[in-house]
């Protein structure tokens, strides 16, 4: 069975011992939706092109889509239902992924998997973006030079996991026109501080055994309103502002990170924030960390996430990521 083949079922490690399946708030029940499982058993359709790829990716039927080699799509509209899997480490898309419904009608039950993601095409949107969306798994990717963001979720998105994906940014990245050039902010979840109506009480989104690596200024993620659990991570990003930032009305779990060499390894984004938010840590790794490391907050702690969860220890962190993250 090849790595990562979503029509077979899926054993708990590779070949290489690294695991595989999909665990936090994007195996949980909720909305319609029991768990996330993509196209399902659909018959897997190859895409050999720009145009071939966002036909089925944007189509109404349940579709595992592999794809191999490189195919250029500066935004890949992606619907209910999809898998999208890279055949071997090397496939890549170059452009932008958009997975984005409505209030009333949001996309629902995507997997993306095995893929290398290059978002520097995208016209100056991020490199995934993710809106009014719910049961959402991103796995062993690899993505890059967003020029707004590398994988934003925003507007209602809900019970979503990211897990063993590289985050990073290169010498050929280039911010949105009218952004600074520093602007190498990977992860934002939640719109902005007025979104309420809608985000409040949703943003479930899990996050665990990723690598926010080289030229990551800031976002690991930065959080609104959400409950979001962030365990078993890698920082290492030597020009980081901040690792993970809580916003207004973040509820924030963070456990068994390596926080190696960053500054402000969790923080507040304004000290307003310290009001509303709360930043729970527990068994965190600093190596060479600096600045702030804050905990509690006036918010409602977030400590019980709805879901069972055997984490590895924060000293075993740096290796396992390293060795397992990525396309497989």
């Amino acid at each position: 069975m090849p790595p990562g083949d979503p029509t077979q079922p899926q054993p708990a490690v590779d070949d290489d011992g690294c695991p595989r399946s999909l665990e936090g708030w994007g195996s949980v029940s909720g909305d319609g939706v029991q768990t996330t499982t993509g196209g399902g058993d659909a018959a897997p359709v190859r895409a050999t092109s720009a145009s071939e790829l966002s036909g089925y990716a944007s189509d109404g039927m349940p579709r595992v889509i592999e794809i191999e080699g490189t195919i250029n799509v500066p935004r890949l509209e992606i619907r209910s239902n999809k898998t999208l899997v890279g055949v071997g480490a090397d496939a890549q898309i170059n452009g932008g992924l958009v997975i984005k419904g409505s209030l009333q009608s949001p996309v629902t039950n995507v997997i993306i998997r095995n893929l290398n993601i290059n978002g520097a095409s995208t016209g100056g949107e991020d490199a995934i973006q993710v809106q009014f969306a719910h049961h959402v798994w991103f796995d062993h990717c690899n993505i890059w030079d967003g020029p707004d963001g590398n994988l934003d979720m925003t507007h209602a998105v809900n019970w979503s996991t990211i897990s063993w994906t590289i985050f990073r940014y290169t010498d050929a990245y280039r911010a949105t026109p009218g952004e600074s050039g520093d602007h190498r902010f990977s992860n934002l979840i939640g719109h902005s501080d007025d979104n309420g109506g809608e985000d409040r009480g949703k943003l479930k989104i899990t996050l665990h055994h990723n690598w926010w690596s080289d030229g990551v200024r800031e976002r690991m993620p930065r959080v609104r309103f959400g409950e979001v659990h962030v365990f078993n991570n890698y920082y290492s990003s030597g020009v980081s502002n901040y690792c993970v930032g809580a916003g207004a009305e973040a509820h924030i779990l963070l456990e068994n990170n390596y926080f190696d060499g960053v500054r402000n390894p969790h923080r507040y984004i304004n000290s307003g924030d310290a009001n509303t938010a709360h930043i729970t840590s527990n068994g965190n790794e600093y190596s060479g960390a600096s600045g702030d490391q804050v905990t509690g907050g006036g918010g409602q702690a977030f400590t019980m996430p709805g879901y069972d969860v055997e984490m590895d220890p924060a000293s075993e962190v740096k290796d396992l990521v390293r060795r397992c993250s990525g396309p497989r």
